[in-house]
């Protein structure tokens, strides 16, 4: 189920999160039949902050039924004086190279400059110590966070300079379709997986109704990224099996 067409191949997933009250168990067993093959699994969720042990089972259990592990969804958030050696000690047990981290919790334009200056020094920090494990660390593109434009994300991205500092993207509300396009073809390489849903101003839609903002979103898009289902409609399982329907055509 991977479309592989020249340099893009995509493979379909879910973020975890996206079903808050059922267990991995359950998580799994929807992703297999819905013809998915990966999963981020998120911190708090599924994946408790501090148990490994239950990592390295939902790991297993992920692998042992056909299924990759796309990335370790932490909500370890830049700024905060969070402990990131747990993250590392998690997804090492749950089997994965990639954390997902946040760039703090405020909108760019509200962080003062020396501020973001001693997030850039931490974010270095953290790439690091991923780095000594063989890890890479990607950040969530998303409002109320340095990543909340373009501009600051990409500026942040290459402020901290490291080659394991990568990052996520989904597409932001508060930018228009051709800003989101511009972010995308900006970010290029250091892309590593996207997170996908239809979300206006009214709230959330099936899928297939945005089919076509999407194709203009990858249009944008070179290399090998996981396509991960989030925000489905009501929170509906029915939805989220019409979501997977609508996301395996595209590849």
């Amino acid at each position: 189920m991977e479309r592989s067409s020249g340099n893009v191949k995509f493979i379909p997933g879910l973020v975890s999160v996206t079903f808050k009250t059922k267990s991995a168990d359950d998580i799994v067993e929807l992703c297999r039949n819905a013809g998915l093959e990966t999963i981020e699994w998120s911190e708090g969720w599924h994946i408790p902050e501090d148990d490994p042990v239950e990592a390295e089972r939902i790991g297993i259990l992920t692998r042992d039924s056909g299924l990759s592990v796309a990335e370790y969804g932490s909500y370890f958030k830049l700024g905060k004086g969070m402990d990131f050696r747990k993250r590392i000690v998690n997804a090492r047990a749950l089997g994965t190279d990639t954390i997902r981290i946040w760039a703090g919790d405020r909108a760019a334009a509200a962080v003062p400059s020396a501020e973001r200056k001693s997030m850039v020094e931490e974010a270095r920090r953290v790439a690091d110590m991923a780095a000594a494990e063989g890890m890479r660390i990607v950040l969530e593109w998303h409002r109320e966070t340095l990543t909340d434009t373009n501009e600051s994300g990409l500026s942040f991205i290459e402020a901290v300079d490291r080659a394991n500092f990568l990052t996520l993207w989904q597409p932001t509300l508060a930018l228009s379709i051709p800003e989101r396009c511009e972010g995308l073809q900006a970010i290029g390489k250091r892309l590593v997986n996207l997170h996908v849903y239809y979300w206006t101003e009214e709230g959330r839609h099936p899928l297939k109704e945005g089919r076509e903002y999407w194709k203009r979103y990858l249009s944008n898009v070179e290399g090998c990224h996981s396509l991960l289902l989030e925000f489905v409609k009501d929170d509906s399982e029915r939805q989220f099996h019409e979501d997977a329907a609508e996301l395996l055509t595209w590849i």
